[in-house]
């Protein structure tokens, strides 16, 4: 099948260029040519997350080889459907777009598209941090966010690996969500003081460790304060404005606090996470719209409206 020369986009058009929009359709966006060691992958699906909202960037998307550039084996990737993790996303959606094979994985033929793309993203991100904690079976870890598009693939990788989740959110469907996904507990942070009730919970001496996949600095503070000590933090929700954790050198020293950040995985995490997703043990639970839709997809993950995750069907 021949490659067209034009594409559909969704573009951040330039500073000045457009006043009613910050994300425009384009029918007649370039369609970029691998070069040597590239891969030209047509997408099927693209999750949409609050760190597109903020930075107006693209979600990992899901994809199927159409073409290869120099130096890459046709049989080993034509027709092929594969992923793209976080880490390689393009700045817009699109539904053609280039990569370097080397960093492309092949999604296994039992998970459907739909299903798959939010795992090379808010998935991997999530298995990636769950692993940085170095946490054992038995062990407590606090997930803030864990109603959210990260969080409640966190609440799952989390649960199966056999750990004690504490999910913090707000609201009922989003306590049912994570309830349903294998939460120990849900706490809501518009109810009770969150730091008195993690410790509460996890034998009066806090978490083992916090993932904060919110971007507030009251949330991150909260998240110092949760853990027990030796706790790892692990930092990944993104701040609008920035800010300095309010960790001391007394408090790293005489508690041995660790604090790391994290925004994707290896290889062989998504590989572990991919199985995972194949054996049932962890799904993506997904609203999925037309391109056409993410205006009204933005608004909504702007008004936190979202429970799990927001995926895009990229036109064919």
């Amino acid at each position: 099948m021949a490659t067209p020369s034009t594409q559909i986009a969704a573009v951040v058009p330039p500073p000045g260029m457009s006043a009613t929009s910050i994300v425009v359709i384009s029918n007649t966006h370039p369609v970029p040519k691998p070069d040597g060691g590239d891969v030209l992958i047509k997408l099927e699906y693209s999750g949409v997350c609050h760190s597109d909202l903020h930075s107006i960037m693209g979600d990992t998307p899901m994809k199927t080889d159409v073409a290869v550039g120099a130096g890459v084996d046709e049989k080993l990737w034509m027709g092929q459907r594969v992923g793209i993790r976080v880490s390689q996303s393009e700045k817009c959606w699109r539904e053609y777009i280039v990569s370097p094979a080397i960093h492309v994985t092949k999604i296994p033929s039992k998970l459907s598209p739909d299903l798959a793309a939010p795992l090379l993203c808010a998935g991997i991100a999530m298995y990636s941090s769950i692993m940085k904690t170095n946490s054992r079976p038995g062990d407590w870890i606090a997930i803030l966010g864990a109603g959210g598009g990260l969080g409640h693939m966190g609440v799952q990788i989390a649960a199966k690996k056999g750990l004690r989740v504490l999910a913090i959110d707000k609201g009922e469907k989003k306590r049912q969500l994570c309830i349903s996904l294998g939460a120990t507990e849900f706490l809501d942070f518009s109810k009770v003081d969150i730091v008195e009730a993690v410790k509460a919970s996890a034998s009066g001496l806090g978490a083992h460790a916090v993932i904060c996949t919110a971007n507030g600095e009251r949330a991150y503070e909260q998240s110092m304060q949760m853990l027990r000590p030796l706790g790892t933090l692990v930092c990944v929700g993104i701040p609008n404005v920035p800010f300095r954790l309010p960790a001391t050198p007394f408090d790293m020293i005489v508690k041995g606090l660790r604090i790391v950040g994290n925004s994707a995985g290896t290889a062989k995490e998504m590989d572990e996470l991919l199985a995972m997703a194949v054996a049932g043990d962890v799904k993506a639970h997904i609203e999925c719209y037309e391109l056409s839709d993410l205006l009204e997809v933005l608004g909504r993950l702007e008004r936190s409206e979202i429970e799990g995750r927001a995926v895009l069907k990229i036109p064919e």
